[in-house]
């Protein structure tokens, strides 16, 4: 393991980068239901409800994953 120095301070454009990868994941994430939402308003209620199920856990596993890359690669490098 890597030692970390004592007080790391950051470039500004770094940090900005930063939250903007976690906007960018909350973004799309909060899309994919609206956009299953839309797309499924002629199917049957059971299948709209599977459909919209699925977008809940692919927007769960993009706010999973970009929380992930912004703590591993912005917040925790070392």
């Amino acid at each position: 393991m890597t030692r970390c120095p004592v007080e790391s301070i950051n470039p500004v454009w770094f940090v900005a980068l930063g939250y903007g990868v976690l906007a960018l994941a909350l973004c799309i994430g909060l899309a994919a239901p609206l956009l299953a939402w839309r797309r499924t308003r002629g199917l049957s209620p059971g299948v709209r409800a599977l459909w919209l199920l699925g977008a809940c856990v692919v927007m769960l596993g993009l706010w999973l994953a970009g929380l992930l890359i912004w703590l591993g690669a912005f917040v925790l490098p070392c």
